[in-house]
């Protein structure tokens, strides 16, 4: 049976002996199915570093049917910061610690990857958030798990504004001293948001999720309208402020530099062979804390 996938990118972000071992098989199966290779990235080389009054983000053109990335979630998240084409599938064999965002892992890819080739997947269309930077004019790509917008000093807070605009009126959150705060779709609820106290929201639903982080004064987390636009600024009396995507990208702010999030028009899409992936995200985050034997 001819494989719909005629070719593909490949993506590693670090070359450890596993990786390199589990690329080597990658090859060989492909090679066996007559797929071709388009490209093969080294993420760890991608260098980016931000500009005065611009941010110049590399952009690479994976080009084929699909990217394979090999290597942990953080893999993922920079593939789909890096990549030029917005709507290319991504399957990701998880090496990491967590792989919540994996397609299969270490011991099912070579079984897996036949699957792929048989036609035998499914594609999951999962959020992103598009972070913009007013004043600045960054062309910010996706993010797929959260932005966050954290004090530049350690040890020392900011004083973030937080305010929601859901019918055309910015109506203001909260403002508490803080270490920053998160803004995160569902699939990030169980990243960095969780970690900070934030709720896991199921995956197959659409909403935004704002965590403070580390607040003077006790803050609720929020799941908000998918559609509303977060905006974020900072006062002068406190530290400036830290934008971070996805825990790769970091952008240097001003206090009137106002930051607004909403929901991205680019889905990401994620290659799985389990219907109910998002269950299954939801207990391997119970199973973690214990509170569930698979």
């Amino acid at each position: 049976m001819s494989s719909i996938i005629k070719k593909v990118s490949i993506a590693i972000s670090q070359k450890k002996t596993e990786v390199i071992d589990v690329l080597n098989i990658v090859k060989k199966i492909l090679d066996r199915h007559n797929i071709n290779i388009f490209t093969l990235v080294d993420l760890s080389r991608i260098k980016y570093r931000p500009m005065d009054n611009s941010m110049e983000i590399p952009q690479i053109d994976f080009q084929g049917d699909i990217i394979i990335t090999i290597g942990g979630d953080g893999t993922v998240l920079r593939t789909l910061l890096f990549s030029k084409d917005k709507d290319i599938p991504i399957l990701s064999i998880g090496l990491g610690e967590l792989n919540f965002i994996s397609s299969t892992d270490r011991w099912n890819f070579r079984e897996d990857i036949e699957k792929l080739l048989a036609g035998k997947f499914y594609i999951r269309r999962e959020m992103r958030l598009a972070p913009e930077v007013g004043k600045l004019g960054y062309i910010l790509p996706p993010v797929l798990n959260e932005v966050v917008y954290h004090s530049s000093n350690i040890g020392k807070t900011l004083l973030p504004k937080i305010y929601i605009n859901i019918t055309g009126d910015k109506r203001a959150l909260w403002s508490v001293k803080s270490d920053g705060v998160l803004v995160s779709t569902p699939i990030g609820s169980t990243a960095y948001s969780f970690a900070a106290g934030g709720p896991i929201i199921d995956t197959n639903l659409e909403a935004i999720v704002i965590t403070p982080l580390i607040p003077t004064t006790k803050i609720p987390s929020y799941v908000i309208n998918p559609d509303a636009r977060v905006h974020l600024s900072s006062d002068r009396s406190r530290s400036k402020p830290t934008l971070i995507l996805d825990g790769q990208i970091t952008i240097n702010l001003d206090w009137e530099d106002e930051v607004i999030v909403k929901k991205s028009a680019d889905y990401a899409y994620i290659i799985t062979f389990d219907k109910e992936v998002n269950l299954r995200r939801m207990q391997r985050v119970a199973k973690r804390y214990g509170g569930v034997k698979e």
